[in-house]
């Protein structure tokens, strides 16, 4: 795009039948809108940002692991009649 022309940051568009819009074709391959947009509600409006999708190895990066520790329960003095519920 020459430097020249003014980049547009205001588009007017219907809502169409199920509250869909139409971004211009410029804006979303330039912000790499492909399948998924996260939507803020702000006081100004909605405003729509890039959602990269994100891998099931990355969700449970930051999760706590699930790894048996070794158990140091005392069962010597458990009887049968003490495990029935």
């Amino acid at each position: 795009m020459p430097k020249d022309v003014m980049r547009m940051s205001a588009w007017i568009t219907p809502v169409e039948a199920g509250h869909k819009i139409q971004l211009p074709m410029e804006w979303a391959a330039e912000l790499g809108l492909e399948r998924v947009a996260l939507l803020e509600k702000t006081e100004a409006g909605i405003l729509v940002r890039p959602c990269h999708p994100v891998s099931w190895d990355e969700i449970f990066a930051e999760k706590l692991s699930m790894v048996a520790l070794p158990s140091a329960i005392d069962l010597s003095e458990v009887s049968g009649d003490d495990l029935i519920l």
